[in-house]
């Protein structure tokens, strides 16, 4: 199937992200919470093997070469969430004067434009 999504040569399968999120222990019930810290750093560089060869060469280079951190990981489940619905949006909250930032994924809302129709007659 081609890819119409602008960082993937093949969209990954639904069951392709819910697999890469049980090896990085993110919830698989939407709407569900994450902060960066409760990634599975040990699993980052197998999951990586298996979501690589879905997106465009350059893409590919950007994101796994080097050093593949949480914040890496963070882009790549935005990416591998968006053409299935799903969206990850961040949230910053500071308590104590430390600078916390929760990713909730939940149901795309779709876009929230709406046409108007303007009659001049």
């Amino acid at each position: 199937m081609p890819s119409k999504h602008p960082v993937f040569r093949e969209i990954p399968s639904w069951q392709t992200v819910l697999d890469i999120c049980q090896m990085l222990q993110v919830p698989t019930e939407f709407p569900a919470t994450i902060q960066k810290s409760q990634l599975n750093a040990a699993e980052f560089i197998s999951a990586a093997a298996i979501i690589e060869p879905y997106y465009i060469p350059c893409k590919a280079r950007l994101l796994f070469e080097g050093r593949i951190d949480a914040s890496r990981w963070i882009t790549v489940l935005k990416h591998m969430f968006q053409p299935h619905g799903y969206t990850l949006i961040s949230k910053e909250t500071t308590r104590d004067k430390k600078k916390t930032v929760f990713y909730t994924i939940e149901r795309s809302q779709g876009n929230l434009k709406t046409a108007v129709s303007v009659d001049f007659s």
